[in-house]
């Protein structure tokens, strides 16, 4: 999965919770083009952020039981390969991410 659309995807389904607009749980998850599945895993995802999340079923809508305020960043920058170090951690450790590509820090 794209990082980048999850975040976007987290950020989305904190806006429509913290309005309590979210809908039934098959109603959220088609919003956002998931799968049932798909979707509570996301929201677990949200839970372990120890966000505050509860359903109600007369509203048909999940809901912050407390204030959640959810802050998410992140940075992206494209290094050209003088500005990179390779680091390695330990005699077995090969520094690559799992399509291939070298992992190099600044």
């Amino acid at each position: 999965m794209n990082f980048i659309k999850q975040i976007e995807r987290i950020k989305e389904m904190h806006k429509l919770i913290s309005g309590e607009k979210t809908g039934s749980p098959l109603a959220f998850a088609r919003r956002l083009c998931l799968s049932r599945s798909q979707f509570y895993n996301e929201l677990d995802l949200i839970k372990e952020l120890d966000a505050p999340i509860k359903y109600c079923k007369k509203r048909e809508t999940f809901y912050y039981e407390t204030h959640f305020e959810l802050i998410l960043n992140f940075s992206l920058k494209t290094i050209k390969d003088d500005e990179s170090k390779e680091i390695f951690g330990g005699s077995n450790f090969r520094p690559s991410l799992l399509d291939g590509s070298l992992i190099s820090l600044l």
